[in-house]
């Protein structure tokens, strides 16, 4: 089970008992034609269902003997927290010592995300590999004191063991994940040999622990970070186990970020559909940073606490401070960048080409040819051919959960109705689902966007639209206008492509009444017309059933199927073809009612949600057929939850 604790949230401690009420639903995610896939990642983490807390009763406490490994980690991140009163250095701090990245803010973790080092605040073998280092050569500080044959005769074996120690505890520490797998066995298996006095290639060392990882998680594919923390070690061993010879230390540095960043760029492309062009920069300054300063510190800093907690106050603020460099470095390169480029998703094939060429790429100089492997590479950059012929509307109704996000597509314009969900801050569906859905059409921006209201549900992702499309012109009704979005207003009429679209409501003279004030936008033209009223009441869908509506063929259900819009009269002189809701899955407003679906198929009407159907695509052509598929039968999984009966 996963929970989530919401309101009035009182903070919990290992050891605890609870008696929690909750409100249960399975493991339901949102699911689109492209971008991420949160079904998935549920089903690889074995989760079999969700809670929500709506009120929680303490019991008692249990000893913390009962909960070793657990209990170690609570006192670790309590008393970094006391140590360290700066949010941002504790939260990098937290995510090196025991893996707990929930304190970083929502804009260092997009930081990171844009140049591309997520990676270096997520323990990896490179971590491990640190936390073994400072282990032998504590372990051989230590047995100084010893007389001189003691060290001879043990002192290898007795370094090894501090070696794997320190490695164990700072694995138990981060809380064993796919990558700390995979470094810890790869280092037992290394430690044995050494032990043994024997050879083992490092491929072997590789395939054992990938053997390993599959026999203790067979879902550990499901998710990105076995693929892209296999494939990195991988990478490595290709440019440097076969070489004879010594290479400079900073050609062995830019040989091997280059050659990862080489092999992970199809996986990259695959699994976020984007890349970092500053992410060879970032790297190659974060990487030794990070390496030879914050994550020594931190580790010296955790292992002072239960010896002196001043002198690894010390060590942790260090680690702080230099994290704090860190991103001022990488605030200095997404700033030059600019947004991060959004690609479309490339199938299966393309992906395997490109990492051939990849590999091609990083052989030795001296084999010919080996430039071939740039062409397999350079489809991942090509722009997808055009999804939406002369004469034709695309309409998606994009899964934005329990909120509104709409593409209209022509042949060569872009129309976006609303941003789903968010805090109308940083954290929105902007990036997640509405720039996947654009790079898929082909499109780096939309021509125009149209914000219906001021309701997070619909313009929780304003914010961060004005960031990444700054020279869209954006409509919208909001209860404070800005002066870089226009007002909407009732008879703006406008022409893409041989379509006409029309803004049927509000007046001008109209206050702003919150979902009364929606933006209503009409589409007509050869054979297709859709309708999207935003969450306007029966009050407004009388006033436009007097301006004497025609028909059309797609609408967009009013206020995602609430009781208070959909009148039966309103439902019968549109007589949509298809109505479709944007409403969660087993939302709790029930949306859409049974009685407001009942109406839309008393009436004839196809009635879909993109929460049982995932994203719906619509496809009028020039000569009026109708062709519509959704995101859950088409990216049909043994983990996703299927498709309700009527989906298309």
């Amino acid at each position: 089970m996963l929970v989530y604790w919401y309101r009035d949230f009182p903070g919990l401690s290992v050891g605890e008992n609870w008696r929690l009420e909750l409100q249960l639903k399975p493991p339901w995610g949102r699911v689109n034609f492209h971008g991420g896939d949160r079904e998935r990642w549920l089903f690889s983490e074995e989760i079999g269902g969700l809670g929500t807390v709506r009120n929680g009763e303490f019991l008692s406490g249990r000893p913390l003997t009962n909960y070793f490994f657990e209990s170690s980690r609570s006192r670790v991140r309590d008393k970094i927290s006391r140590l360290l009163d700066d949010e941002r250095m504790r939260g990098v701090v937290q995510a090196l010592a025991i893996a707990d990245r929930s304190g970083m803010a929502f804009t260092d973790r997009q930081l990171l995300n844009a140049t591309g080092t997520s990676h270096l605040l997520a323990i990896s073998g490179l971590h491990i590999g640190l936390a073994a280092i400072g282990g032998a050569w504590l372990t051989r500080f230590g047995m100084m004191v010893l007389p001189v044959s003691v060290v001879a005769r043990w002192g290898f074996a007795a370094s090894l063991a501090g070696a794997l120690l320190a490695a164990l505890s700072y694995a138990t520490l981060a809380g064993w994940g796919v990558s700390t797998q995979r470094a810890v066995l790869m280092l037992l298996v290394a430690a044995s040999a050494m032990a043994l006095n024997r050879s083992v290639h490092p491929l072997r060392a590789w395939i054992l622990a990938l053997a390993a990882v599959l026999v203790v998680d067979p879902l550990a594919p499901l998710g990105s970070g076995s693929w892209f923390s296999f494939l990195a070690v991988a990478t490595l061993m290709l440019l440097f186990v076969p070489r004879c010879g010594r290479i400079s230390w900073w050609k062995t540095a830019l040989l091997a970020q280059a050659g990862v960043m080489v092999a992970l760029l199809p996986l990259t492309v695959f699994w976020y559909q984007s890349f970092s062009p500053v992410g060879f920069l970032a790297n190659l300054g974060a990487i030794p940073w990070v390496s030879l300063v914050v994550v020594p510190l931190t580790l010296g800093g955790v292992a002072l606490l239960p010896v002196s907690m001043t002198v690894a106050g010390w060590f942790l603020t260090l680690a702080g401070k230099a994290s704090s460099v860190l991103f001022l470095y990488l605030e200095f390169l997404a700033q030059m960048q600019g947004p991060v480029p959004q690609l479309p998703a490339p199938d299966i094939l393309a992906v395997a080409l490109a990492m051939l060429g990849g590999m091609l790429l990083l052989l030795p100089a001296g084999i010919s040819g080996r430039w071939i492997g740039l062409f397999l590479i350079l489809p991942l950059f090509l722009p997808p051919g055009p999804r939406t012929e002369q004469g034709s509307l695309l309409i998606e109704m994009l899964d934005a959960g329990q909120g509104t996000a709409v593409l209209l597509s022509t042949e060569n314009r872009t129309l976006l109705y609303d941003s789903g969900p968010g805090d109308g801050a940083e954290q929105n569906l902007v990036r997640s689902v509405i720039s996947p859905a654009l790079a898929s059409l082909g499109r780096n921006a939309p021509e125009r966007i149209i914000i219906s209201h001021g309701d997070l549900d619909h313009a929780g992702g304003l914010a961060t639209l004005l960031k990444y499309y700054p020279e869209t012109k954006l409509l919208a009704r909001l209860p404070q206008q800005s002066i870089q979005i226009d007002r909407c207003y009732s008879g703006l009429t406008w022409r893409y492509d041989g379509f006409e679209f029309e803004l049927l409501h509000p007046s001008t003279a109209l206050p702003y009444l919150g979902n009364d004030s929606s933006c209503v936008l009409s589409v007509r033209g050869q054979g297709a017309s859709v309708l999207l009223p935003g969450d306007i009441s029966t009050a407004i869908e009388k006033r436009l059933l007097d301006a004497r509506l025609m028909p059309y063929r797609v609408l967009l259900v009013p206020h995602h199927g609430s009781i208070t819009s959909s009148s039966a009269e309103f439902i019968s002189q549109l007589s949509p073809q298809v109505s479709i809701a944007t409403a969660s899955l087993g939302n709790r407003f029930g949306f859409p009612r049974a009685k407001i679906r009942q109406r839309y198929l008393n009436a004839g009407s196809n009635l879909w949600s993109t929460g049982a159907c995932g994203a719906i695509r619509i496809h009028i052509t020039s000569d009026g057929a109708v062709r519509a598929e959704s995101a859950r039968r088409k990216r049909n999984k043994i983990w996703r939850w299927p498709a309700a009966r009527e989906c298309p």
